[in-house]
């Protein structure tokens, strides 16, 4: 844009909120953004993530700052380096978070096929459910953790197996929550014993 007259133009009337202003200024800038997130995306992410995702991230910043006022630019070179910056930030956030916490960590992440002898074989995922061999190892000691036992005791267990606290299972219940305790305590006893 060579007259700042018109870029002084065109900025008030984005911020407006003018659809031809801000169509235009998309046009304008939209290629300019698109390298700096290209340029700024490490290689890591880019498997994960198309530098369009980050483009509108940055628009949506900038469109939104620009509504409240917040950026005034003096000149074509300072609105460069504002959307400079927004993409800096937007793209090092992202990343940090991928790689420095341990829920998003994509540095622990494996393939779902691995290469073998010149072709793709599927690796077995772990699943976190049990086993099917598990599942009736389980069925077998709930039954006999309840032989022998009530139907108020038995309704304790499952209460508390479903993840109840003894609190809440008093209320359900209405057992008092220190029989609640002694019923738990007295059936965890007589399972380590067999």
């Amino acid at each position: 844009m060579r007259d700042v007259d018109e870029f002084v133009d065109l900025m008030s009337r984005a911020r407006a909120g003018d659809e031809a202003a801000v169509r235009l200024f998309l046009s304008r800038f939209g290629r300019e953004v698109q390298m700096m997130v290209r340029a700024r995306l490490p290689k890591r992410l880019r498997n994960q993530y198309d530098s369009a995702d980050f483009v509108q991230a940055v628009w949506q910043s900038f469109f939104g700052d620009l509504r409240r006022n917040i950026p005034s630019f003096e000149n074509v070179t300072h609105l460069r380096r504002y959307l400079a910056g927004t993409v800096r930030n937007k793209v090092h956030e992202q990343h940090r978070r991928l790689t420095r916490t341990q829920k998003y960590n994509i540095w622990r992440e494996e393939r779902l096929y691995m290469r073998r002898g010149g072709c793709d074989v599927p690796r077995e995922v772990v699943s976190p459910d049990p086993s099917p061999s598990q599942a009736a190892q389980a069925g077998d000691r709930l039954a006999q953790l309840f032989e022998g036992r009530s139907q108020r005791e038995i309704e304790v267990i499952r209460l508390r197996r479903q993840g109840l606290t003894f609190e809440e299972i008093a209320s359900v219940t209405g057992v008092n929550e220190r029989t609640a305790r002694r019923i738990i305590e007295t059936a965890r006893t007589q399972m380590e014993e067999r």
